[in-house]
C-alpha cells in the first residue's frame, strides 16, 4: 500500500502520514485510530502502570481509555 493509498483510505493527508512514518511527536488520536482501521490493526492499552485501573487485578486485562483520562485528571501535576 502506498501512502497516497493509504491516506486515501484513513480518509487523512498524505502529509500527514509522512510525519507519522517520521516518527511525529505529536498525533490527533482519532486520526491515529482511522489510519489503524485502514490498516485492519487495533490499539490495545494495559494499565499496569494505573493500579486504579486494574479492577481485576489482572494487569493485562484491556482499559477503558475514559477511565486513564479520568485517573490522569484526578492526579496532581
Amino acid at each position: 500500500m502506498t501512502q497516497q493509498q493509504l491516506a486515501r483510505a484513513a480518509a487523512v493527508g498524505r502529509q500527514w502520514i509522512v510525519e507519522i512514518e517520521a516518527g511525529k511527536p505529536r498525533a490527533e488520536l482519532g486520526r491515529v485510530l482511522q489510519t489503524l482501521a485502514a490498516l485492519d490493526l487495533s490499539l490495545t492499552m494495559h494499565g499496569e502502570g494505573i493500579p486504579e485501573l486494574r479492577k481485576s487485578g489482572n494487569p493485562l486485562d484491556a482499559v477503558d481509555l475514559q477511565d486513564v483520562l479520568d485517573v490522569h485528571r484526578r492526579t496532581p501535576s
